[in-house]
């Protein structure tokens, strides 16, 4: 009888993933939600992947972690399921909610480290921070907020980071199509909680970042972007954060879109040294996260941002501030050892308001925070 069953549903698993039908040659799943789970091996990501009919292709890459890996993509009509290796390169169509045709491709790859230059020398840049302190922008977020209480009775700097990242994160559920009519904090909270909006990765690193520097840690958003930046029409680049933690003297990643936070050997990682520890040091690699987020779903997802990565030189908060520059341009990239310098984001969006370096000093010297210029009405809220 045992038998029997497991053969029915293998009959019944083998139906659904063959029973789609095609388009341009390619196999169609439906779907009525606009977004599906995947599986790689027994590790699962689920609602994390959304439809994106404009991307053509919309790429899915897979770690195979120089093995075959068994895969499945599951809308909530349909399914598919293919062995995935290093070389593998797999296209099907789904059938949106809108009727549109979404390309979308299975690409799988080997964790590789990128290099950047470590080697020691004064950092070239100098950069602006917050310091937590008079500063009424700062001080009205942490009162609206209450956020001395989410961080209460936690007494290390990566313990407070870790609470506001996990606050950070359940303030809306991510919508990656969906913009604030205002770029600030407040205004992005406001929208979320009084409206009901959800928005992109970009707001929770804006959210997050503001209210670190509120608890008084420094961080600044930080952005990423695929090696394949200048060609890959849509979904070439991720926003999240770094800040500042004092106790440890060093910077580390967290993102809130998916409250994760990389840590190697008890020590958390800034997002050079995260994707290092991804390529070279994957089964000591933990994610924390107060939601449980899993490791191979966020490392596999995550992964092929980290390679060309910008922060802005001014990362002060406030309104209407007049912002420090340097060599004219507003934010400094860190590009991988042998890596073209882009200059075009998605095919069409030039990349015109960065400075490039390849070193490490550059990219993550210590916060020095510098203070506002001028009248303290810049840093009032709502003005």
């Amino acid at each position: 009888m045992r038998y029997a069953c497991t053969l029915v549903l293998l009959l019944i698993l083998s139906a659904a993933t063959f029973a789609q039908t095609t388009y341009n040659n390619l196999p169609v799943l439906k779907a009525t939600k606009k977004t599906a789970d995947y599986r790689v091996g027994n590790d699962w990501n689920r609602g994390n992947w959304s439809f994106a009919p404009e991307a053509v292709p919309d790429v899915l890459y897979v770690p195979s972690h120089s093995r075959t890996m068994s895969f499945a993509f599951y809308t909530d009509q349909d399914s598919i399921a293919f062995p995935v290796t290093g070389n593998t390169v797999k296209q099907f169509y789904v059938l949106t909610p809108d009727s549109e045709y979404a390309l979308t491709e299975v690409r799988g790859f080997d964790y590789k480290p990128v290099a950047y230059d470590a080697a020691p020398k004064k950092a070239a840049y100098q950069f602006w921070y917050e310091n937590g302190t008079h500063n009424e922008y700062l001080s009205r977020l942490k009162a609206l907020y209450n956020l001395d209480s989410v961080v209460a009775q936690q007494s290390s700097d990566s313990a407070k980071a870790l609470r506001i990242l996990s606050w950070s994160h359940t303030q809306w559920s991510h919508n990656g199509d969906n913009e604030p009519k205002k770029k600030d904090a407040i205004s992005i909270l406001e929208e979320a909680h009084t409206e009901g909006k959800q928005f992109r990765c970009v707001e929770y690193g804006i959210v997050g970042t503001a209210a670190l520097n509120a608890i008084g840690l420094p961080a600044r958003v930080l952005a990423l972007k695929v090696k394949e930046v200048e060609t890959t029409p849509y979904g070439a680049g991720h926003v999240l954060l770094e800040v500042y933690l004092k106790d440890l003297g060093k910077w580390v990643l967290m993102d809130g879109q998916w409250d994760a936070m990389p840590v190697l050997n008890g020590v958390p990682l800034n997002a050079a040294e995260f994707q290092q520890a991804i390529a070279n040091n994957y089964e000591a690699l933990e994610i924390r996260s107060l939601s449980g987020v899993s490791k191979a779903a966020y490392t596999s997802w995550v992964y092929p941002y980290l390679y060309f990565l910008d922060v802005k030189f001014d990362n002060r908060e406030g309104l209407d501030l007049k912002r420090e520059l340097q060599g004219g341009k507003p934010s400094l990239m860190l590009v991988p050892q042998g890596a073209k310098e882009p200059t075009v984001f998605q095919k069409t969006r030039p990349i015109n308001n960065v400075v490039y370096t390849r070193s490490l000093a550059d990219f993550y010297s210590a916060p020095h925070p510098q203070p506002l210029k001028g009248s303290s009405d810049a840093q009032k809220a709502g003005q």
